[in-house]
């Protein structure tokens, strides 16, 4: 009888440390879902480097252009403000364009993309993923910049024309739909500098 008990005990101590190494595989980034959404740096601060790739540029018939493209992320003496800039190698010149990434309000997502000519466009970090939503020109232009953990980051412009929108619904819900005439893609990789 004492060895049976000893065994249920035993059994039972079995399962329950089989179950508490599991969690502990899960609390450590093991499970699939982790794998989906891993854990997130600190934005902007764990991303700042410089990435560089192609920039894929395309509209409904196919690619138009595809150009050498760097994104170049940096603190400032100023812990709220990062040096933001894009580069773009045009007929073997270097097209560059310098903002200034703002920390409004981090634990909302909010930040400012400064121009520094007097534009500032608003930006939202989301799920390692910095979105930016303007319009100019009658264009809407909708930004995506998703960071990685493992030094890749995806850059997407997807440019919307306003002109003749289709409206459709009645009148308790009307919508408006309008045509993406380009898309920009660019999957960049971390590079060491001097």
């Amino acid at each position: 009888m004492k060895k049976l008990v000893f065994l249920i005990v035993f059994i039972c101590m079995a399962t329950t440390v089989v179950a508490q190494k599991k969690q502990v595989k899960e609390r450590a980034g093991k499970n699939s879902e982790d794998k989906e959404f891993p854990t997130q740096y600190a934005f902007p601060k764990e991303y700042t480097g410089t990435y560089a790739g192609n920039l894929n540029i395309a509209d409904a018939s196919g690619v138009l252009q595809n150009v050498p493209m760097e994104l170049t992320l940096k603190p400032t003496e100023d812990p709220k403000k990062y040096s933001y800039t894009l580069s773009y190698i045009v007929a073997k010149k270097k097209d560059e364009r310098k903002y200034t990434l703002i920390v409004v309000d981090p634990e909302k997502g909010l930040y400012d993309l400064d121009e520094n000519n007097g534009v500032i466009l608003r930006a939202n970090y989301m799920r390692q993923t910095l979105f930016s939503t303007f319009e100019v020109n009658n264009r809407i232009l909708n930004s995506s910049v998703e960071f990685r953990n493992d030094g890749r980051v995806f850059f997407t412009i997807i440019v919307t024309e306003k002109a003749d929108p289709r409206k459709t619904g009645g009148e308790k819900l009307s919508v408006t739909s309008y045509n993406a005439v380009v898309l920009q893609k660019a999957a960049l990789r971390k590079v060491e500098r001097d």
